[in-house]
């Protein structure tokens, strides 16, 4: 008996041995935090990095970043997937971003229609010139921050604890140099604090401080996800030491790395892994090469895969997110406006459509910033929220532009040399938004002019435009395509302008013009009419969905424009003078562009010289400049382009070859007894981009007659209006 006890507890031990040892086994469950490091473009490798570890099933419970870093993680724990991210930051217009321009596709027609005209500018306060200290605001970056994250931090309760995915992202304070770590509060804030290259962006000012770039004290946040004690961490760093600097973002980049590499040794030794995206042929600068740089992201953290998977062993991954919901918004108890030196709070007030009675609604706060930023009156727009109880106050903070201007612009074409554009103006007349300015033309044409411009008349909503010019241009005069002289003609008038933009993509106008004309013709033009005086009401109309008004990718462009000439002393008979142009372009792939384009002008009556359609050159390649000056025109063209590469690797200079064909009629319907119907056929090769000083052009164009035109143009042409 004794014998058999004993047997009986030696089994039971043992097999309470192995249950103990299975037990030991099953091992707990583990938490991941990630680490985003700085490194400007290069950053943007951090998406497909968490872009495979969601394929592997590796779930992230916190994140953390610096930079740009910090913008990756940020809209990661708001909720937005890798492939929504990539979409978004990989298609945006970084440059446009990084520009205290106003975004194109934000103007309206009528002011993309200006163009960037002047290569230089310089503001001046009361006509004493006022350097600009030549940091970026970031505007634009905080508008899409304020769009993709504002709601998110508000369902949050403005705690990065809270967000779907706990937070943490590093800023530094510029006056002491301390490290700056944000749990609460605007996301948007802190994120834009936290990407402030110092001596390329602004410092951000956050409840009293001026804070910058993370990087310039932490550029690898390991440290930050401590507090939340995750069971492994993953730290992903992008800084590269490349000797190659394209501009000052990529020296400052560098420098960073340099400054606060001991930082980041101690902050590698706290993550579990490090993994390095293999961005060795990138530069900090290369924004354009987005979607490379994911796809290298993504390579890296494949190949990483096993060796992380082998370090977690067989512990299971918990997923720690916060749930999901969108908040109940209060009402808007008051809209207030702060910053007001010049401009008018009633004028102001126009633009902004959230309304004290209304619930907040973030869509339409974030079209108030936009619009209070195409007005063009303020440097910076920006918005804050006060709580109470159940309703809440909407501040906007308003920073405004120094109104004055010197600029100066260039243009260059080799039938007509160099022109030069200066212009002085100051803008915001007695806070209207009104503007006064000169601007002279030394070059071909001179001209000289002053005006006044606004963009609402009285109440309403129209623009005007009200100027007096003096204008000396010089003219070609040809004979069956024949070459026989050059004149002059020297133009005084005065114009007065009203008009209506329809939304973005259209606008008209209605006007007065009077125009004085002398033609400085040879004698051997005989007995001419020299002088004309043309006085009438004016029309213009144009609607355009193009993407780009100078290399036009897809869309459409309709335009008319119209004048009314009035009996006076030179002119017994009047006239009316209309002219519409349409386009079409289609985009096939990324590379290849279809374009279409039919005009047609006609003057009724008899037109004075100064008001012939002037065609040849850029409009028909083979002819000349000015070869054919007639009352009446038809014509067509067909261009097919090619996109052969992106200068300086940016898709916002895309540089095409074209090939071009136009066919043309002039007065084939309203013949008079001495205008003889002819035609026009020709054909060329062309090739163009953007570039920083404005699009550069040439064209080599043959025409059915065989004669060869070569034409160049560098800059924005300088502009008869102001």
């Amino acid at each position: 008996m004794k014998r058999v006890l004993l047997v009986g507890l030696l089994l039971y031990l043992s097999l309470t041995a192995q249950e103990a040892e299975r037990d030991g086994d099953q091992r707990e469950p583990w938490t991941v935090g990630v680490a985003l490091s700085g490194g400007a473009a290069l950053g943007l490798a951090h998406i497909g990095i968490l872009k495979v570890f969601e394929e592997e099933g590796i779930p992230i419970s916190y994140i953390s970043g610096t930079s740009m870093g910090s913008i990756v993680a940020g809209m990661y724990a708001a909720g937005y997937t890798p492939y929504q991210m990539d979409s978004i930051l990989t298609t945006v217009d970084w440059n446009a971003l990084f520009s205290d321009r106003i975004p194109e596709d934000c103007m309206t027609l009528a002011r993309r229609e200006e163009g960037h005209r002047n290569l230089v500018e310089i503001s001046h306060r009361w006509f004493v010139p006022y350097i600009p200290s030549g940091v970026v605001s970031l505007q634009n970056v905080e508008i899409l921050l304020t769009e993709l994250l504002s709601e998110a931090a508000y369902d949050a309760n403005y705690n990065f604890d809270s967000l779907p995915l706990p937070f943490r992202c590093v800023a530094a304070d510029v006056t002491s140099g301390e490290k700056v770590v944000f749990k609460e509060g605007s996301m948007v804030d802190a994120i834009r604090a936290s990407i402030a290259i110092p001596g390329v962006f602004s410092p951000a000012r956050v409840k009293g401080r001026d804070l910058i770039d993370g990087g310039t004290v932490m550029n690898l946040p390991v440290e930050p996800l401590l507090e939340f004690e995750p069971d492994f961490i993953i730290a992903s760093d992008v800084i590269r030491w490349t000797p190659e600097a394209r501009n000052i973002i990529d020296v400052v980049t560098r420098t960073m790395a340099i400054v606060t590499e001991p930082n980041r040794r101690e902050q590698r030794k706290l993550a579990s892994v490090v993994l390095y995206p293999n961005v060795d042929r990138f530069l900090p600068s290369d924004f354009a090469r987005a979607k490379e740089l994911v796809a290298a992201g993504e390579s890296t953290a494949r190949v990483a895969i096993p060796a992380i998977k082998q370090r977690l062993g067989d512990h299971p991954l918990v997923l720690m997110r916060n749930p999901c919901h969108s908040c109940p918004k209060p009402v808007v108890n008051r809209v207030r406006i702060e910053g007001l030196r010049v401009t008018r709070e009633v004028f102001v007030r126009r633009h902004i459509a959230t309304r004290a009675g209304d619930s907040l609604d973030f869509k339409i706060l974030v079209a108030d910033l936009e619009r209070l930023r195409e007005t063009g009156l303020f440097r910076h727009v920006s918005h804050r929220l006060e709580f109470a109880d159940s309703s809440v106050d909407v501040i906007f903070t308003l920073v405004e532009e120094d109104y004055g201007l010197y600029g100066m612009g260039l243009y260059y074409d080799n039938p007509r040399g160099f022109a030069v554009r200066f212009e002085v103006a100051e803008g915001n007349l007695l806070g209207t938004g009104a503007r006064v300015g000169f601007s002279t033309i030394l070059g071909e044409p001179q001209d000289w002019r002053v005006g006044l411009t606004g963009a609402r008349f009285f109440a309403l909503p129209f623009t005007y435009r009200i100027q007096g010019y003096r204008n000396v241009t010089r003219h070609s005069f040809y004979d069956q395509g024949y070459w026989l002289f050059d004149y002059i003609t020297w133009t005084w008038g005065a114009e007065a302008e009203f008009g209506y933009s329809l939304g973005r993509t259209g606008y008209f106008t209605i006007g007065y013009a009077h125009r004085s004309h002398y033609h400085q013709l040879p004698s051997i033009v005989g007995d001419v009419q020299r002088e004309e005086v043309v006085t009438g009401p004016t029309l213009r109309v144009r609607i355009s969905t193009l993407d780009d008004l100078s290399f036009p990718n897809r869309g459409f462009d309709l335009a008319f424009s119209s004048k009314l000439g009035l009996l006076n002393e030179t002119s017994t008979e009047g006239f009316f003078k209309g002219e519409l142009k349409a386009g079409r372009y289609f985009q096939f792939g990324d590379r290849v562009v279809l374009g279409t384009r039919l005009a047609y002008g006609a003057g009724f009556d008899t037109l004075p010289r100064a008001e012939f359609f002037r065609l040849g050159g850029a409009d028909l390649l083979g002819a000349r400049e000015e070869e054919f000056a007639v009352e009446e025109y038809l014509s067509a063209r067909v261009v097919l382009a090619y996109r052969l590469f992106d200068l300086l690797g940016n898709r916002r200079y895309p540089f095409r070859v074209e090939l071009i064909t136009d066919i043309a009629a002039f007065n084939p319907f309203f013949r008079g007894e001495e205008v003889m119907e002819a035609t026009f056929m020709g054909a060329g090769l062309g090739i163009g981009t953007r570039t920083p000083i404005g699009p550069v052009r040439a064209w080599l164009g043959l025409s059915s007659t065989r004669k060869v035109s070569f034409r160049v143009a560098v800059g924005v042409e300088p502009s008869e209006r102001i």
